[in-house]
């Protein structure tokens, strides 16, 4: 069996984890499916946009394959297994096109890393997560560099703690997920948005995804808006804006060419 399914539809590029007997676990063949997805979609002009999902309804991810923990491969193997996550959550850092997580149920340990290294997180009302590690006597330590980037330390710390689960609107309170939609509409929702997140101008979401994390990385406020600045100038350039312009006034849709 496939454990990663990719499926394009229209300028949307869907990589689903296809392991729902073993609960859409990150297993190797799952993360370097998930990397060559990515990289395919940074350099293909054809995919405006990739959705990362799992199969079935109750869970998204449970993280690591704690089988690959008990097999033969020897201690240097399983470190250099492990980066995995890193180069993917890298990878999605640097695509080009905007990358949206689809949060269906259960999102644990390395599913939480996962769906933090997407630009967006769109969850199901019902969905829930948690940092168990712990209680295997482990550590979220990848994980814990992509929480100090979008959840509190206080929050952060409570749940690495204590394992416990918390639901989606917590999630989204403290910043791990972008948007919560109703469980009757999800998949609808999960559609219609990243259908226009497809749509959105190509040079500008290339353009602003980068400037976005130099901005994040940039030490100091001065720094950071002249660097900005440079982007913007650089943008106005393009023919898209002149575009995007023009159809504001005409009062039309636009006609992007990604130039």
């Amino acid at each position: 069996m496939t454990e990663l399914l990719a499926n394009r539809s229209g300028g949307v590029l869907e990589l689903r984890i296809n392991r729902e007997d073993k609960r859409n676990a990150l297993s190797s063949a799952v993360l370097d499916g998930l990397l060559d997805g990515v990289r395919t979609a940074s350099t293909d002009t054809s995919i405006a946009a990739v959705l990362v999902s799992s199969a079935g309804e109750r869970v998204f991810s449970a993280g690591a394959d704690l089988a690959v923990m008990a097999d033969d491969a020897n201690g240097l193997e399983k470190h250099e297994a492990r980066g995995r996550l890193k180069d993917l959550v890298v990878a999605m850092r640097t695509c080009p096109k905007p990358v949206v997580a689809r949060v269906q149920g259960l999102c644990l340990a390395g599913g939480i890393g996962l769906a933090a290294g997407c630009d967006v997180v769109l969850a199901k009302e019902s969905a829930s997560f948690g940092l168990p590690e712990v209680e295997r006597g482990l550590w979220p330590f990848m994980v814990s560099a992509l929480l100090t980037r979008h959840v509190s330390p206080k929050h952060a710390m409570d749940y690495m703690l204590t394992g416990e689960r918390f639901d989606a609107h917590t999630a989204q309170r403290i910043g791990l997920v972008s948007r919560v939609f109703p469980d009757e509409t999800f998949d609808d929702d999960v559609t219609a948005y990243v259908e226009k997140v497809a749509r959105a101008a190509p040079v500008a979401v290339r353009l602003g995804k980068a400037a976005w994390v130099t901005a994040e990385e940039t030490p100091g406020l001065p720094a950071a808006l002249e660097a900005m600045q440079a982007q913007l100038s650089l943008l106005t350039t393009t023919a898209d804006v002149a575009e995007g312009v023009a159809a504001f006034f005409e009062k039309r849709d636009p006609r992007w060419t990604g130039r």
